[in-house]
């Protein structure tokens, strides 16, 4: 038996309705969208925070009314500023009523917050903590919002921004120093000297190229550049140097081993050719100061204690020699096996040495440091204090080897500057 469907008229409607309901506009018979009216504008979008002119106003944001809404409603503007990229955080957003105040111009119908070069200045180091000279942009934010009436209304929100330009600060600071470029294989670290944190140096090869010295310093990374804006090494000159943000350097001439030496409290860089370079100490000398002595010429690269200070025996120092300057040695009781020196001494530049016949000497007849001698030119015993620099004097006549200097007990960091015959101890 066949069977006959037949479509029922409501049946029918109904597929009618789906088929039209592909085609449905909800915004066709939804409620019409909320007017808003609150428009917000900054007068200052771009600022340089003014040193000179902290208290006058840098940034200025205006803003007109919300929405009208009936007398059950209680109105409530809300301005916040903060650094993009903040979020407007708790702990970095700038709240109005707290941090500062909006006015009401109820003749114009305007809205105005307005930021002194001095609030900005402040926030930008205190409460944003942003990196020294960085540009930064700034966000404004109005929320206008309602309470008290018998059903809720949505807020009106309007965002603006400026770009705020902080005052230029001259740096010269260093977390962490390298030595780079395509003048050297790879990046080295250029490290602090031993005996001045405020002096950085480095030695190695570097061939024809550009010398870059990036410094890291608060997140921050920037370059020296020579000050008169040239890139030409003046080799084994100081050549004051400026720090920026700008990537460049030195243009290295010629292949070979070179020293660098930074020098931040004078803003200064130094750097060493091997024509140029620095070269240890080298001490020529009779021995026992004796005329009919020949002559010997020693290299110095330690120096020997003794005295009552060392029990009357020689102690090698094991002194470090600086990177800077071959002719600085540190005693670092840190990582020396004697620890710390003190008491009567003096410091020979050798214990075991023979002159040209062959003949052997030992500290008692070698060239040494002391204290200066008399105005007579006679010996003494001279006491050397914490902290203080100590003249030095060397020679190796019997007057100069039988001068004693006293060490300040404990002393664990001692320099020795025999370019410039300085001793300083202290303790760390």
């Amino acid at each position: 038996m066949k069977f006959i469907y037949k479509i029922q008229p409501a049946i029918a409607g109904a597929a009618l309705l789906m088929a039209t309901s592909c085609t449905y506009d909800p915004y066709d018979t939804d409620i019409d969208p909320v007017k808003e009216t609150m428009t917000l504008q900054c007068e200052t979008p771009e600022v340089e925070i003014d040193e000179d002119n902290l208290t006058s106003p840098a940034l200025v944001f205006t803003w007109t009314g919300a929405r009208p809404m009936s007398d059950d409603y209680m109105s409530m503007y809300k301005a916040e500023l903060d650094v993009l990229g903040n979020s407007f955080g708790s702990k970095t957003v700038i709240t109005s009523g707290v941090g500062f105040d909006y006015r009401y111009d109820e003749e114009a119908g305007i809205y105005s917050a307005t930021f002194t070069h001095e609030q900005l200045n402040n926030w930008y180091s205190e409460r944003w903590a942003l990196p020294v000279n960085k540009v930064f942009t700034v966000e404004f934010r109005v929320i206008a919002q309602w309470s008290g009436g018998p059903e809720f209304e949505m807020p009106e929100v309007r965002k603006t921004s400026a770009r705020v330009t902080p005052i230029h600060v001259e740096i010269f600071s260093c977390d962490e120093m390298a030595v780079a470029g395509n003048a050297i294989a790879a990046s080295e670290t250029i490290s602090r000297t031993y005996e001045n944190d405020n002096v950085f140096a480095w030695k190695g090869s570097l061939t024809p190229g550009e010398l870059e010295i990036p410094i890291l310093y608060d997140g921050m990374t920037y370059y020296l550049h020579n000050a008169d804006g040239s890139t030409e090494i003046a080799d084994g000159e100081a050549m004051p140097v400026v720090m920026n943000e700008t990537k460049g350097g030195w243009t290295v001439p010629a292949s070979g081993e070179y020293r660098i030496v930074i020098n931040m409290i004078d803003r200064t860089a130094t750097i060493y050719s091997e024509a140029t370079d620095l070269k240890p100490l080298e001490v020529t000398f009779r021995p026992n100061g004796v005329e009919a002595n020949p002559e010997v010429t020693l290299t110095v690269s330690d120096l020997w204690a003794y005295g009552g200070g060392t029990g009357w025996g020689a102690k090698k120092l094991n002194l470090i020699q600086s990177l800077a300057d071959p002719q600085v040695f540190i005693f670092d009781g840190s990582t020396n096996d004697l620890k710390t020196l003190g008491g009567d001494m003096k410091f020979c530049i050798s214990n075991s040495f023979k002159d040209e016949n062959g003949t052997s000497y030992n500290q008692n007849n070698s060239y040494c440091f002391t204290c200066v001698l008399t105005a007579e030119g006679k010996r003494q015993n001279l006491a050397a204090e914490l902290n203080k620099v100590f003249e030095l004097h060397g020679g190796s006549d019997g007057e100069t080897r039988n001068s004693y200097m006293k060490v300040p007990s404990g002393s664990n960091l001692i320099i020795f500057d025999l370019r410039h015959n300085t001793f300083l101890a202290t303790k760390k």
